[in-house]
């Protein structure tokens, strides 16, 4: 009988081990262990494409922190917001003659302010683009390659990423800056860090607002419609206060957004800021201008980034 149970005991263990499998060893187990670094794409991209010069360009040495990342335009993080804020769009920085009228112009990549900015320091003070490159950046080995890989791309008629030819439209009217000044005096209020909101005192009886706009084919002072909104919330203006934007044909020529001295001609006299209530509040203000070809362009609008919205804001201190 022992012997009949040891024979049983000893077959189950011998299923027991056929039925278990060796599991294959797991790389991630080695903290080692790196992925594959996917080297195909570089060599795939025409260096004198969009998609190349994005790829090579672009994306890792003019979208770092700080710079083209979605702080201001170009917008160089993706390849689609890259393109659309480059061809045929308006030059905000020019040169002493103005020279310049579009960002990249198809077909002429000496008439492109882009070029331009690669090359030469385009007021005397802005430098020469990039203004930094992050570590291990191959922009200092390569720059004259890149350049040329760039006029190339124009020259060939600034083809977009799937190789068809640029249209011009119309643009809308578009913010350059805007300044405020408190009971007549001559010097702009301070803003809040990184273009934030105009703080102005409590106890102000009057703030002057001034907005810059442009647009490609109409003049500021021929633009119509010229409304302005105030609102406690930031993202709705159904209830807002009204006014209408004066228009100067004497402009006032200050500091823009983008810290170059821009002409303002719309402006708007707020009496007592006060009456949204007291120190603290945070009031935001959108402009309506229009040109022939447009409806009335709201700017900033609801989908306009955040820091946008906190430059048309006045903050009460």
């Amino acid at each position: 009988m022992r012997t009949i149970l040891f024979s049983i005991l000893g077959l189950a263990a011998l299923l027991a081990g056929s039925c278990t499998k060796e599991l294959p060893p797991n790389p991630f187990d080695d903290p080692a262990h790196q992925a594959p670094v996917d080297t195909g794409l570089a060599v795939a991209l025409d260096p004198n494409s969009f998609a190349g010069i994005h790829y090579q360009v672009f994306q890792p040495t003019c979208a770092n922190s700080g710079c083209h990342d979605g702080t201001f335009e170009p917008d160089f993080r993706t390849i689609e917001g890259a393109y659309n804020t480059l061809v045929y769009q308006p030059v905000i920085k020019n040169n002493a003659n103005g020279d310049f009228t579009y960002r990249v112009d198809p077909g002429h990549a000496d008439r492109s302010v882009l070029i331009e900015r690669l090359i030469n320091d385009i007021d005397g003070f802005s430098g020469i683009m990039p203004l930094s490159v992050d570590p291990g950046s191959d922009w200092p080995d390569k720059k004259e390659e890149y350049i040329q890989n760039i006029r190339n791309w124009i020259d060939a008629g600034a083809r977009d990423m799937f190789g068809n030819a640029p249209t011009k439209g119309n643009q809308e009217p578009k913010m350059l800056g805007v300044v405020g000044f408190a009971d007549g005096s001559s010097t702009p209020v301070d803003r809040n860090p990184g273009n934030g909101a105009l703080r102005v005192p409590a106890g102000t009886q009057s703030l002057e607002i001034w907005v810059a706009v442009s647009d490609d084919s109409t003049a500021p002072t021929q633009l119509t419609y010229n409304k302005i909104k105030f609102s406690l919330i930031r993202d709705d203006f159904s209830n807002g206060m009204e006014g209408n934007l004066s228009v100067s044909g004497a402009p006032l020529n200050e500091e823009g957004y983008f810290g170059d001295p821009v002409n303002y001609h719309h402006h708007y006299t707020l009496s007592q800021p006060n009456q949204f209530g007291g120190v603290g509040t945070l009031v935001f203000f959108r402009v309506y201008v229009q040109d022939p070809q447009h409806a009335p362009t709201e700017i900033p609008e609801s989908g306009s980034f955040d820091y946008i919205k906190a430059y048309f804001s006045i903050e009460l201190i």
